[in-house]
C-alpha cells in the first residue's frame, strides 16, 4: 500500500516525464546588443535569443574545464587589438607560467587566450577550472600546448608556495605546454605572487579605446571602404563625443556594434548615444524614482527588466501579476501620485496608452517579429529598454538597497507560469540575484526550488543554479551541493542535478557534468522515469557542443555496456532522441554523417544506434529517426549515403529491433537503403 508522500512522488514522475520529453538548450541571460562577454573585446549575445520567450541557443559558453574549441579561440583572436602589456607577457612565457591580473572588463580572458595562442601558435588550449589544486596538478594525456586558469580562487592562489610552481613549471616542460592563470587585483594575491610566488605579475591594462574600436571596427566590416562608409553615417563629432579614452573593451564593442547597425539601418544615428549601456547604472535609481508614486508604472518597469524581449502581452500580463501578488506593497506610503497620471486600475478603460506607459519607464516596443512553431506562424512585439543593460542595472539597485522588495520580487519569479519559457527567464533571474547576493544563504531561493515536489521548481532550480554558476566564487558552492545532491534518494534533488548539467554549469564543465550524470543515475534511491528523462535532457544539451561530442559518445558507448540497467536505457534513450534531433539538423546531421561514414567496422555510433535499436524503450525514437533520415535521403545524395552504409553495417546483425527496422526499411523501396534491407531480410527468411 503506497502513502500519500509516495504517491505524490510517483504523480510528479509521470508530470516530469510528460513535460519535458522535449529537449531545450537553456536560455543564457538578458537578451542585448550590449550583454558582453566578461572582460574581453568581444561582444556576445550572453541572451537567449528570446523575443517572445522560445528557446534558441547563441554564443557558446565560456569553458571552465576541458578543451577550449578552436572557436572560442578564433572569436578572441577577431579584432583584437594588442594591449601595451601583452609582448613583454609572451616572452614572459618561456617561464611557463605567467601570472594576469587585473579587473573584470579589462580583456583579461581575450588576453590570456591570444597569448596562449600567439606562444604556442597552437588551438589545442584547455581550460582548468577557476578552484583547481595547481599543487599537485598534472597535464596527463590531454596533449595541450595551452592551459588557461580563468579566475583562479584567491584560496587557491595562496595555497601555492615557490616550491609548488617550480614543481608546476617542471610538469608543464614536461608536457611541452604553458600555462596563463587570471586572477583579480587584491591586496593578498600580489603580496602573495610578488613576496612568496618571487613572481611579478603582468598587470592587464585595456588597449587604447581608439585602437580596439578601429580593430573591431575593421573586422566587423572587412570588406573594401565598408568601415568608412559605416563612420560617414554618423553625425559630426559624435563618435568624438563618446569613444572616451578609459573605456573597457566591452564598452568600445558596444560602440561598435551600434555604428555598424547604424550603417545598417537597423537604427538611427541620433539616438546612438541614449541607447549605449555606459550610464546605466546611474540612471537606475532616477528611474526608480520617477514611478515610485505610480504602482502600475512600477510594475510594468519590473516586469519589463525581467522579460525585456518578450512579447508586449507577456511582459503586460506580469506586471499585473505582480501588481496582484504585491498587494499594496508597490503602493508608497506618503507618496501622492502625481494628478495628471490617472491610474489604470480598476477605473477608466482608456488612462493611457500603452505607449505612453513605456515611454515612462524609458522602453518601447520593438518591430514586429514572425515567430514559427511546427505547425503555424504568430507576430510578437518584444519590450525593449531604450538603454542596453537598463533592466540589468535597476534590477541589481532593486536587489542591494530595497530588501522588503528583493522579497517580493524573489515571491513573484517563484510563481511563474512555465509558459513562453517565462519560468526559464524567472530561474536565471534567480541567479543573477544570488551574484548579487553576500553570505552563506546567497542560494537559498534555488535550493528552496530543489525541496520542491513540483517538477517546474526543479527545472527554475537548475536555471537559477547554472546562472549564478559564471560567478567564480558561486561555482565552488554549486558543484559542491550538486555533488551531494547527485547521490540523494530524493528524486526531486537528482533531478536538479541532472538538469542543471544542461545549464551554463554543466555545458561550461562537461567533465563534471557526465560525473555528475553518472552518480544520478547510480546513486541512492530507486530508478525513476523522471530522472532518467532529466539525465537525458543534459546529455542531449552537453552534445550540442561540439568540442564534447567525442568524450560524450565515449561515455554512452561505457553506458551502454554497464551491468547498469538504468545506464543502459540512459544511453539508448539519448542515442535514439540524438539521431531524431539530427534528421532535420544541418550541423548535427553532418557530424552523424561523418562519424558513421567512417571505414571502421567498429564505429561506437554503429554500436550506439545498434544498442539504441534493440533496447525495447528507445526503439520506437531511434526506428521513427532513421525511417526519417531514410526519407531525407531521397533528395540529399550525402545522406542516401549514410543510409546505405548504415544499412549496410547493420544487417549482420538482424535481430530484434533491427530486424523491426529492416522490415520498415524493405517497405520504403525504391528509398535509399530499401534494396539492401530487402536483401539482408531475404537471406534471413532462407536461413529459418
Amino acid at each position: 500500500m503506497t502513502t500519500t508522500a509516495e504517491a505524490e512522488q510517483t504523480q510528479a514522475d509521470r508530470d516530469f516525464v510528460q513535460r519535458y520529453t522535449n529537449i531545450h538548450i537553456w536560455n543564457r541571460g538578458f537578451v542585448s546588443v550590449a550583454d558582453l562577454v566578461q572582460g574581453g573585446q568581444h561582444l556576445g549575445t550572453g541572451g537567449d535569443g528570446l523575443t517572445a520567450g522560445v528557446f534558441a541557443q547563441t554564443e557558446s559558453v565560456e569553458l571552465r574545464e576541458g578543451p577550449i574549441s578552436a572557436e572560442q579561440t578564433a572569436l578572441a583572436m577577431k579584432g583584437f587589438a594588442e594591449p601595451p602589456w601583452f609582448a613583454a607577457a609572451v616572452e614572459r612565457l618561456d617561464s611557463r607560467v605567467v601570472f594576469l591580473v587585473g579587473e573584470e572588463g579589462t580583456g583579461r580572458r581575450t588576453g590570456a587566450l591570444n597569448l596562449l595562442q600567439r606562444y604556442t601558435r597552437s588551438f589545442d588550449l584547455r581550460a582548468v577550472e577557476a578552484d583547481a589544486d595547481l599543487t599537485g596538478w598534472d597535464a596527463g594525456s590531454t596533449q595541450a600546448r595551452g592551459y588557461l586558469v580563468d579566475g583562479l580562487l584567491e584560496t587557491r592562489v595562496t595555497g601555492l608556495d615557490a616550491i609548488a610552481l617550480d614543481r608546476l613549471k617542471a610538469e608543464l616542460r614536461r608536457a611541452d605546454a604553458c600555462m596563463v592563470i587570471v586572477v583579480r587585483t587584491t591586496p593578498g594575491i600580489l603580496a602573495h605572487v610578488g613576496d612568496r610566488l618571487h613572481t611579478e605579475p603582468v598587470r592587464v591594462v585595456p588597449p587604447p579605446s581608439r585602437m580596439v574600436f578601429d580593430a573591431w571596427l575593421a573586422a566587423t566590416l572587412p570588406g573594401p571602404g565598408q568601415a568608412e562608409a559605416a563612420l560617414a553615417a554618423l553625425p559630426d563629432g559624435l563618435l568624438d563625443e563618446i569613444l572616451k579614452p578609459h573605456l573597457a573593451p566591452a564598452q568600445v564593442v558596444e560602440i561598435v556594434t551600434e555604428v555598424v547597425r547604424t550603417a545598417q539601418g537597423e537604427t538611427r544615428a541620433g539616438s546612438l548615444r541614449e541607447r549605449l549601456s555606459f550610464n546605466a547604472a546611474e540612471r537606475a535609481p532616477q528611474l526608480l524614482g520617477a514611478v515610485r508614486g505610480r504602482p502600475e508604472d512600477l510594475a510594468l518597469l519590473l516586469s519589463t527588466c525581467v522579460f525585456e524581449h518578450f512579447d508586449q502581452a507577456i511582459v503586460e500580463e506580469e506586471a499585473e501579476r505582480l501588481l496582484a501578488l504585491a498587494a499594496g506593497r508597490l503602493h508608497a506610503s506618503g507618496w501622492d501620485p502625481e494628478p495628471d497620471l490617472p491610474s489604470a486600475a480598476g477605473g477608466f478603460a482608456f488612462a493611457r496608452t500603452q505607449r505612453e506607459r513605456l515611454t515612462a519607464i524609458e522602453a518601447y516596443r520593438a518591430r514586429e517579429h514572425v515567430r514559427s512553431t511546427s505547425t503555424y506562424s504568430y507576430v510578437t512585439e518584444p519590450v525593449v529598454f531604450v538603454r542596453h543593460l537598463q533592466g540589468r542595472a535597476l534590477l541589481e539597485h532593486v536587489w542591494r538597497e530595497y530588501r522588503e522588495a528583493s522579497g517580493l520580487l524573489v515571491e513573484w519569479l517563484r510563481q511563474t507560469p512555465a509558459a513562453d519559457g517565462r519560468a526559464d527567464r524567472a530561474g536565471f533571474i534567480l541567479g543573477q540575484f544570488a551574484q548579487w547576493s553576500s553570505g552563506h544563504r546567497a542560494l537559498e531561493p534555488a535550493e528552496e526550488l530543489a525541496r520542491s515536489a513540483k517538477p517546474g521548481d526543479w527545472r527554475m532550480a537548475a536555471r537559477a543554479l547554472g546562472a549564478a554558476s559564471t560567478h567564480p566564487v558561486l561555482a565552488t558552492a554549486i558543484k559542491a551541493r550538486l555533488r551531494g545532491w547527485s547521490r540523494s534518494p530524493v528524486v526531486a534533488r537528482r533531478c536538479t542535478v541532472a538538469l542543471a548539467c544542461a545549464t551554463e554549469f554543466g555545458l561550461a564543465r562537461p567533465e563534471t557534468a557526465l560525473r555528475l550524470l553518472h552518480a544520478v543515475l547510480t546513486g541512492a534511491g530507486e530508478e525513476s522515469s523522471a530522472v532518467e528523462t532529466a539525465v537525458r535532457s543534459a546529455l542531449v544539451a552537453l552534445f550540442a557542443e561540439e568540442a564534447n561530442r567525442t568524450r560524450l559518445i565515449t561515455t554512452l558507448l561505457q553506458w551502454s555496456r554497464s551491468q547498469s540497467t538504468a545506464e543502459r536505457r540512459a544511453a539508448s534513450a539519448t542515442v535514439a532522441q540524438l539521431l531524431r534531433a539530427a534528421a532535420p539538423s544541418g550541423e548535427a546531421g553532418e557530424w552523424w554523417t561523418r562519424h558513421l561514414l567512417s571505414d571502421s567496422t567498429q564505429s561506437p555510433g554503429l554500436e550506439l544506434i545498434r544498442t539504441a535499436l534493440m533496447e525495447p524503450a528507445a526503439f520506437e525514437t531511434a526506428r521513427a529517426a532513421l525511417l526519417d533520415w531514410q526519407r531525407r535521403a531521397g533528395t540529399d545524395p550525402q545522406r542516401a549515403r549514410v543510409v546505405e552504409h548504415l544499412t549496410d553495417r547493420l544487417a549482420p546483425h538482424l535481430r530484434g529491433g533491427v530486424l523491426r527496422l529492416f522490415a520498415d526499411l524493405e517497405r520504403a523501396q525504391p528509398a535509399p537503403g530499401s534494396r539492401r534491407a530487402a536483401r539482408a531480410l531475404a537471406d534471413w527468411r532462407a536461413s529459418l
